[in-house]
Formats: structure tokens, C-alpha cells, sequence
């Protein structure tokens, strides 16, 4: 898994098969270990990344709104410390997370996301 953006190059290598993943289905639940690649940048070890999908929910982005999947995803370092957590907003019908619920079930409890989705042109 490659992401390019305006903080950097990162690459995630799996160390299995994680095609297994999908399609995501609720109550569905994995780990895979991967090591992350920065530019520059020595690995500092192996991570896990924990995946559990909670449910089903309805999420609005502008005027419309999108069946998605509350994907709590949790990545641990070598050692088993939680590294970071927060829920995902996976939109199947679109392949895409289209946002972020961090600090769930929190008076902290934030979403950040996309504001707007366009095609691309062509």
C-alpha cells in the first residue's frame, strides 16, 4: 500500500495476504503485521494493524449520504503499544474511507473527513 500527499511518501508492506480483508463485512475482524517505508527513514520495526468491523452506518457528505462501514482500526508497535486508533467511514460502493471518528464515545469525539466529493475530468 503506497500513499502519496503533501506530508510524504509512505509505503505500508504487509507481511500476508491481505486481499483476505475484503470485501469488508460486518463483525469481520483481522491483524496483519506490516512495516512502514519513509523516505529517508530506517523502520522502526514490525506494526500491527488491528481491524474490527463494528457495523453499519449512514454517513452524509453535502447532499448526499453513503451506506458505510464503522471500521475501528487500531495499530500497535512491536512492543503492543497502541501507536493510534480511530474509527473509519468505509464506503463500499465507493472503495473509499470518507472519514475518520477519533476519540469515539468521548466528549473529545471529533470526525474528520472529506467535505465534498467531484469526478475527476476528464
Amino acid at each position: 500500500m503506497f500513499r502519496d500527499s503533501e506530508t510524504g511518501q509512505l509505503a505500508m508492506i504487509p507481511f500476508s495476504d491481505v486481499r483476505k480483508l475484503f470485501p469488508l463485512k460486518a463483525g469481520a475482524k483481522s491483524k496483519t503485521v506490516f512495516v512502514r517505508l519513509a523516505a529517508n527513514k530506517q523502520p522502526k520495526g514490525t506494526e500491527t494493524l488491528e481491524i474490527n468491523v463494528k457495523g453499519k452506518e449512514t454517513f452524509s457528505l453535502g447532499d448526499c449520504k453513503y451506506n458505510v462501514l464503522a471500521v475501528r482500526q487500531t495499530i500497535k508497535n512491536e512492543a503492543g503499544k497502541t501507536q493510534d486508533e480511530f474509527t473509519a467511514l468505509y464506503a463500499p460502493d465507493l472503495q473509499a474511507v470518507l472519514a475518520r471518528r477519533y476519540d469515539e464515545g468521548t466528549n473529545a469525539e471529533s470526525v474528520v473527513g472529506y467535505e465534498v466529493i467531484k469526478p475527476l475530468p476528464n
